[in-house]
């Protein structure tokens, strides 16, 4: 899928006076008013349901650190996942451990800004080229809401809404957007680290502190 221009909306800022008029909506808009135009939107506001943190409460990894095979060894089990991505020579091991943690890692790979993204209860890692058409590289976090139970992302230039599985742009002033998906696997850590002893591991240096190792969401797993 390659990046394309917004498609058709549904209403537009000029003719939107309420966009939640007809809808029963079930997330907060603080956080968004006067950032996010709800006027633009490709899916009903009836769709999203809140998933309990709010905008970013699943914090994204802004600023990755890496350590060496041998270093993340020490801590991963052999058949523990991890998403393998790599772009223009340059290869890179994300533990599932820690993505189930941020959702998201802004990082940069090959010289190429990318995000690397992981919904926990889809169980989906997909990799996502960052820059646009027009030179904008875009940051995303995350809203705090989900549809049809997959994260919904969101991008700190224009606030706009993403659907992670898709990677398209469906609430905000890139509605009908789409990014360019990048090949990624998610395979074992004994399969990665036997492939590739010499490749970058996305280390649990994170900034934030977090149970990297178990899994938040057993509950929903059961």
């Amino acid at each position: 899928t390659e990046i394309s221009a917004p498609a058709s909306h549904t209403g537009s800022a000029e003719e939107c006076e309420d966009p939640f008029a007809d809808s029963s909506i079930q997330f907060s808009t603080r956080f968004w008013e006067g950032r996010t135009n709800f006027c633009l939107h490709s899916v009903s506001f009836n769709e999203f349901l809140s998933g309990g943190p709010p905008p970013d409460g699943i914090p994204a990894i802004e600023e990755p650190a890496f350590e060496t095979v041998e270093d993340a060894n020490g801590w991963l089990e052999e058949d523990w996942p991890v998403m393998f991505f790599e772009w223009n020579g340059e290869v890179r091991a994300y533990p599932l451990a820690i993505l189930i943690w941020h959702e998201i890692v802004n990082d940069t790979v090959g010289g190429e800004p990318v995000a690397l993204t992981f919904c926990p209860l889809c169980n989906a890692t997909i990799a996502f080229r960052r820059t646009q058409p027009d030179g904008m590289v875009l940051d995303f976090g995350t809203t705090g809401n989900l549809r049809n139970s997959d994260l919904v992302m969101y991008d700190r230039q224009t606030f706009s809404w993403w659907q992670q599985f898709t990677g398209e742009a469906i609430v905000g002033e890139l509605t009908g957007t789409k990014l360019e998906l990048l090949p990624s696997q998610i395979i074992a850590w004994s399969d990665f680290k036997a492939a590739h002893p010499d490749a970058d591991v996305l280390s649990r240096n994170t900034g934030h502190v977090r149970n990297y190792g178990r899994n938040p969401y057993a509950g929903y797993d059961t």
